[in-house]
């Protein structure tokens, strides 16, 4: 089966500590745990992360399926909330500042809804999109 192509390391100094010290393929950075009962934590936290992970993949595959048709995407902004609940969902927003004729922008939301992470997450946890283009 051949190497993984991503590596995720969280450290706890220990039992006290609240910070996990996260790496992902050799970049640092801290990561919060939140309290059970207490406001979001400012910085990164398990749920932000994997929220930004959805957010990246997303924007970085609209931008590619529209060069792929040489339409210029403009600017490609991708918000994702998670949403607690029993089950949890995530509400997701998809902005892109390039003009899209409404044949293209259906094929575009098509795109969206299969990106590697969308895929990954789908059996998961409810994804909502919401997608507007200039």
């Amino acid at each position: 089966m051949g190497e993984p192509n991503v590596w995720s390391v969280a450290r706890l100094p220990d039992v006290e500590h609240r910070n996990a010290d996260v790496t992902v393929n050799g970049f640092e950075m801290p990561c919060e745990i939140p309290a059970d009962h207490g406001p979001e934590p400012v910085g990164a936290t398990p749920f932000g992360l994997l929220a930004g992970s959805l957010a990246a993949c997303t924007a970085m595959s609209v931008r590619t399926f529209l060069r792929q048709w040489r339409i210029d995407p403009g600017e490609v902004e991708v918000r994702v909330a998670v949403r607690p609940g029993t089950p949890p969902m995530m509400d997701r927003r998809v902005a892109v500042t390039g003009a899209v004729d409404p044949d293209m922008r259906g094929q575009l939301a098509t795109e969206v809804d299969n990106t590697p992470v969308t895929r990954l997450l789908r059996d998961s946890v409810s994804i909502r999109t919401v997608l507007t283009t200039g």
